[in-house]
């Protein structure tokens, strides 16, 4: 039904998946799963991403400045916000975010900075496909008019900020990546367990990521007037 074609079409192209190694059928319960060959394409499409190759080695020697951080890279991918990459802490325990891994958009650091890009209309229209915003923690923003405050404050700052948000006891402070086209390409941040950094040590971290954020958006092309 989500392809707009008939079940017989669906079947074939199952069979031709199948055939060539992308799904798997349990012959158990007659199911289908995505086969590991498709990791295979996810990391070509990794590889392909101009902005994780220019994005990657300045977030090494940011992670280097703050070892007991997370320091992540994300996109916007329609209304989904994609994890594209991640160095991990230094310390346990850590959260596991793996490549691909979707977040939300309220109420995640880069989350907020990169639909900040859009206009309140669309991010009611966000919110409303997304069946509401969801309470992950007590401290969720779960009201569209205050996330649209939010928002205004992200837009105002430069800055996203997860305090206890999406994780308990898990912060979070994100800035933007400019493309060339002066538009939000990306978003980095770095994050962390309050076991191992306090919010106002995460809180700390932003002059520095604004300054390799800044730094990669010279690379995409972007120039500061």
């Amino acid at each position: 039904a989500e392809l707009g074609c008939n079940s017989n079409m669906a079947f074939r192209l199952l069979r031709s998946l199948e055939d060539t190694g992308y799904v798997q059928k349990d012959s158990r319960t007659g199911l289908y799963s995505l086969s590991l060959k498709v990791l295979k394409l996810s990391r070509k499409a990794l590889q392909s991403l101009e902005i994780r190759k220019y994005a990657m080695p300045c977030l090494e020697l940011l992670w280097a400045q703050f070892p007991k951080a997370n320091v992540n890279l994300a996109l916007r991918d329609g209304d989904d916000i994609l994890m594209v990459d991640r160095i991990d802490a230094n310390q346990v325990p850590r959260t596991y975010f793996t490549p691909g891994k979707i977040v939300p958009f309220h109420c995640s650091g880069v989350g907020k900075v990169l639909v900040s890009a859009l206009s309140d209309e669309e991010i009611l229209a966000m919110i409303e496909r997304a069946g509401g915003l969801k309470a992950f923690t007590p401290d969720t923003i779960t009201d569209p008019d205050a996330f649209l405050a939010e928002i205004a404050k992200v837009r105002l700052e430069g800055v996203g900020r997860d305090r206890n948000e999406y994780i308990p006891n898990d912060n979070c402070s994100a800035v933007p990546i400019i493309g060339a086209d002066g538009a939000i390409a990306g978003a980095i941040s770095t994050s962390a367990l309050e076991s191992s950094m306090s919010a106002e040590e995460i809180e700390n971290t932003i002059p520095e990521l604004k300054k390799t954020a800044s730094r990669i958006s010279g690379m995409l092309g972007y120039i500061t007037v």
